[in-house]
């Protein structure tokens, strides 16, 4: 749209003064090159595979656009375009291509039942908990993908996957680690402690001028005022178009007739199978070995034993082994050739097949239910096809208004003025907000990146179009810019004064804790003597463990960084608490032991163990492949 009203716009003497300076470097460098990909829109080679620019520029988009969605307010798009974060999104990428090529060197693979039932089990792609093919195919239209791009997607993501969990799955924690792991984690400490908080003074302190102004010239990095803008802004929506007629019920019918396949949902059956696995090369011996197991199982399942435990026991399906072989519903075109002719050959009657073979090995099917071919009239499609009819209006209606927009803004750059009167749209006002978002429009980042973009801050131009959803968008323009500055002394006075109040409190807890802890180490009483001659209470806290929130959070993680007692010597320090110090004395640590009668808690305890050990070796691996890999990134193209 916008490409068409420059091209509109480009006539007389313009035309020919840019047609001009067009010609000179297509002179120089050459026209082909203009027209065909080369090596210098590459961001990284590893080895003979290449991470384009475009391809960087997307991943780095969605990446974003996650970290947004997860940290929400404290998101920061100026702090996630810094090019450190490029850099390491980047070698993320490289590490992916690098697993990838090492994955297809060992002949990793997916095979298609299982690839099948992962993307079935994907919540996005379900109604009412079950696979919908009209929601799987909308949802990838919606993304611009085919079920082909998608599922090649998720088969190179599950290949990618396998060498990290095979790692993972193969990692073990052996007994003395196990046993040094709980005596360190599941340590107890015995000790003393008499808590010394900060004290508000009945009168609050008073502080001279000289010492608030040194605080706040020492200190002015802590009062300082965030960067903010408020903005204009044009904000144009398709629910905010008129509506056009209705469609006529001729032009209704029509649509049906010719959309009639989608208003039938083809039969689909729910199945469970077996899977005995033949390798590709094997011979006719082991080929017959595998039909002969599989047949021994389809003729126990039809005497009656249980198939979902048949299938735990004996199938080499690991995507549907554990839940007793279940496929859930599946229809026409999704399995394999053979596998689909033996399903629809089995009845609610008969519901057990023969062994049936694949390029995958010998399978066991079995028919749980059939859900019936059913269809809808005009009648009941009807309202669906006036939705979308008045949908699809909206759309084309609101396609033409935001050209029209753009074409406006186009005209005048300076301002929303104009555009405004024309299209008869109010002019916002969002603001004062930071480079971290606020509310309303400023929660969403792409309008916070465009009002701190070079071209509205800058240069003072109103932004390009900014798309909150497929049937919204604004342009947005810089009305305020409030740079970062020290805060004025007045506007930080009282926060200062809390600030030295609060200093005071605490230091003067520091020094009476320090002075008992002076008395306990230079007289024979002891600690709860010291306390209670002090006024303060005594406690004593036996077999702590590191989670523990008594006697204080922060005391316990002190506690626990102090060494251990040498021959029974109890060791005494003054550490902070929340709201204070406390002087403690450390009396005894108990190493943790194991309980092996608790076997959940051996589990846990070996697969924190076993996951660490995982994450050492797949690192390990992943240095290993890159000093393996000729790798050449490009840093000035990262940007």
């Amino acid at each position: 749209m916008v490409l068409q009203s420059i091209r509109e716009r480009l006539t007389g003497i313009l035309a020919f003064t840019i047609l001009g300076i067009l010609v000179i470097p297509f002179a120089l460098v050459g026209v082909n090159e203009y027209f065909t990909s080369s090596g210098g829109n590459n961001v990284a080679r590893i080895n003979d595979a290449e991470i384009t620019y475009n391809d960087f520029n997307q991943s780095f988009s969605n990446y974003r656009r996650r970290m947004q969605s997860i940290m929400g307010a404290a998101y920061d798009p100026v702090q996630m375009d810094q090019l450190t974060v490029r850099r390491e999104h980047l070698d993320n990428l490289i590490d992916e291509e690098l697993i990838t090529q090492a994955a297809q060197s060992m002949g990793l693979d997916v095979d298609d039942q299982t690839l099948a039932l992962e993307i079935r089990n994907i919540p996005a792609f379900q109604v009412d908990g079950e696979f919908n093919a009209d929601v799987y195919q909308s949802r990838l239209t919606s993304q611009g993908l085919t079920p082909k791009q998608f599922e090649n997607e998720m088969r190179t993501q599950y290949i990618i996957s396998q060498l990290p969990r095979n790692i993972a799955e193969s990692s073990i924690a052996t007994s003395v680690e196990l046993q040094n792991f709980v005596a360190l984690v599941d340590q107890g400490r015995t000790f003393g402690v008499v808590m010394v908080p900060t004290e508000t003074a009945e009168a609050p302190p008073s502080f001279s001028e000289e010492e608030v102004t040194a605080w706040y010239d020492s200190h002015t990095e802590d009062y300082r005022s965030e960067e903010q803008v408020i903005i204009e802004y044009l904000e144009l929506s398709a629910s905010a178009i008129p509506g056009g007629p209705p469609p006529d019920d001729d032009f209704l019918r029509e649509q049906f007739e010719a959309q009639k396949a989608r208003f039938v949902s083809p039969e689909q059956r729910n199945v469970a199978h077996i899977l005995i696995q033949v390798a590709p090369n094997a011979d006719e011996a082991e080929i017959e070995t595998a039909r002969q197991t599989a047949e021994d199982l389809s003729r126990r399942a039809r005497e009656g034993e249980d198939f979902a435990t048949l299938a735990k026991e004996n199938s080499q399906d690991q995507g549907s082994a554990e839940s007793g072989g279940d496929l859930g519903w599946v229809e026409a075109g999704v399995m394999v050739q053979a596998f689909e002719n033996a399903m629809y050959e089995l009845s609610m009657e008969t519901p057990v097949s023969e062994p049936v073979q694949t390029a995958f090995g010998w399978h066991v099917i079995q028919l749980k239910e059939i859900r019936e071919s059913a269809g809808m009239s005009f009648e009941e499609a009807r309202m669906t096809l006036v939705n979308e009819y008045q949908e699809d209006a909206a759309a084309r209606a609101f396609l033409e208004q935001a050209d029209r927009l753009v074409d406006l803004i186009y005209e005048d750059p300076t301002t929303l003025e104009s555009a405004a009167l024309v299209m008869e749209l109010p002019v916002n006002v969002a603001g004062p907000f930071p480079r971290t978002g606020g509310e309303g429009i400023a929660a969403y980042p792409e309008v916070v990146e465009a009002a701190f973009s070079d071209l509205v801050l800058l240069q003072g131009s109103v932004s390009d179009p900014v798309n909150l959803d497929e049937n919204s968008l604004v342009m947005v323009r810089l009305q305020q810019h409030l740079p970062v500055a020290v805060k004025p002394l007045e506007e930080v006075r009282e926060e200062i004064i809390a600030t030295l109040t609060d200093n005071l409190a605490r230091d003067k807890a520091n020094t009476r804790a320090r002075e008992l802890l002076a008395e306990l180490q230079g007289g024979d009483s002891g600690l709860e003597a010291v306390a209670q001659e002090a006024g303060l209470e005594y406690s004593l806290h036996e077999g702590i463990k590191r989670n523990s929130f008594v006697p204080d959070q922060t005391l316990v993680q002190e506690i626990f960084r102090v060494n251990k007692p040498v021959d029974s010597e109890a060791v005494e320090a003054v550490l902070p608490t929340a709201d204070g110090f406390a002087v403690v004395e450390l009396m005894s640590v108990v190493p943790g032991e194991l309980d092996e009668s608790v076997m959940p808690a051996r589990q846990q305890y070996e697969r924190v163990l076993a996951n660490t050990s995982a994450s050492h070796e797949t690192s390990a691996l992943m240095k290993q492949l890159r000093a393996a890999a000729d790798i050449e990134v490009y840093e000035d193209r990262i940007r």
